[in-house]
Parts: structure tokens; C-alpha cells; sequence
């Protein structure tokens, strides 16, 4: 990425740290003491949040070179992306508004376009999907340490089974591809149907 771009990118994120400091119901004084109140579990949480972006690196860098290492990237320049990208999505009121476009910007002139954008895209993907994961196996675990009403096993269930469906679906797209049947599926729509035959001819290797 140029550094037209990357000032860009940093204006935007200065701004909106700055909104957020203005905006903020809290004084600041408040802060520091709740700073002070946490004490030694502050560095802790640090390291804990370092190792979560440890793991959530490996596993874009092994998507990145799923056919061969690409040269000049090492895997903290990925940990940079992986975090600058994360902060970049955090300041932004929708997130996956910033630190997306960003992180294909910037492994651009390693990978070319099309990967960057399909390494990213394949990334964000597998960060939903191991939440559908996470938040049915939480189920079980709310289960064993709470008693469940009739309400809340009602409630339970609909989730469970929201999360099952979710993880189908998923796993589907996976195997059979998601952006093929996505082109696909657009084909069959008016109006669009023309621009969508024309696009998976002319991009069917790259999708």
C-alpha cells in the first residue's frame, strides 16, 4: 500500500479515537482508577490478548501460504496486519469496514490481488465461523454450572439450533464453495443475471 493510502487509514483511525474521547460518558479520572484498580491483571490481560492475536496470525498466514511461501512476508508482518487490521475494525461503528480493505491493501504487492483479497475474505470467514462453534459448545458449558429453566432451555435450544444451522452452512460452502454459488445464485436474479454470466466467464479462475 502507498502512503497516500496509509495516512489515509491512519487519519481515519486518529479521528475516530478521538470521537470516542470526546464523546465518552466516562472521566478520565475514572479511568485511571479503574486502571489502578486492576492492577497486576492488567499486563496479564495484555499477554492473553497477545496470544489471541498469536493464534488468530497462524491461522492467516497458513491460509496466505496454503500453496507456497510467499516471498518477503514473514509471519509478524502478518501479526502486524492481524492487529493493525483488528483496531482499524474496532474504531469503526460497524466493524470489518476498515481493517479489511486495509489488510488486502497492504499483502497486495506480496500476493497480487486476487489472493490478498481471497486470503482475507477466507480469514474473516473462519473468525464467524469458530464463533458458531464457540457459542454452541458454551451452551453445554452454561448447562453444567447453571440450572435451566423451561424459558431459558427454550431459549437455549433455539440458539443451538441457530448455531447448527449456521455451522452447516458453512461447512457446505467450505467443500463446495461459496463464491461459485454466490455468481450462481445471481445468475437466476433480473437485472443482474446479464452482469453475472459475463463475470463468472470472464473471472471463473479467479473465483
Amino acid at each position: 500500500m502507498n502512503n497516500k493510502f496509509r495516512n489515509i487509514f491512519m487519519a481515519f483511525g486518529i479521528i475516530a479515537i478521538v470521537i470516542m474521547l470526546c464523546t465518552m460518558n466516562m472521566d478520565y479520572t475514572d479511568i485511571w482508577r479503574y486502571l489502578l484498580k486492576v492492577g497486576i491483571y492488567f499486563p496479564l490481560i495484555l499477554a492473553l490478548w497477545l496470544v489471541v492475536y498469536l493464534v488468530n496470525t497462524l491461522s492467516w498466514y497458513l491460509i496466505i501460504n496454503d500453496e507456497g511461501r510467499c516471498e518477503g512476508l514473514s509471519f509478524w508482518r502478518v501479526y502486524k496486519l492481524t492487529v493493525s487490521g483488528f483496531a482499524l475494525n474496532y474504531t469503526t461503528p460497524c466493524g470489518l469496514m476498515g481493517g479489511e480493505p486495509y489488510r488486502i491493501m497492504e499483502l497486495k504487492p506480496y500476493t497480487g490481488v486476487s489472493k490478498a483479497t481471497s486470503s482475507v475474505i477466507l480469514y474473516v470467514m473462519m473468525h464467524i465461523f469458530s464463533h458458531f462453534w464457540f457459542w454452541f459448545l458454551s451452551i453445554f458449558l452454561f448447562i453444567a454450572f447453571n440450572p435451566v429453566g423451561l424459558s431459558m432451555g427454550i431459549l437455549l435450544t433455539v440458539i443451538g439450533a441457530f448455531c447448527i444451522l449456521a455451522i452447516y452452512f458453512f461447512s457446505r460452502g467450505y467443500k463446495t464453495g461459496m463464491a461459485q454459488k454466490g455468481i450462481r445464485l445471481l445468475t437466476h436474479i433480473p437485472f443482474v443475471k446479464g452482469w453475472a454470466q459475463r463475470f463468472a466467464e470472464s473471472k471463473k479462475e479467479t473465483l
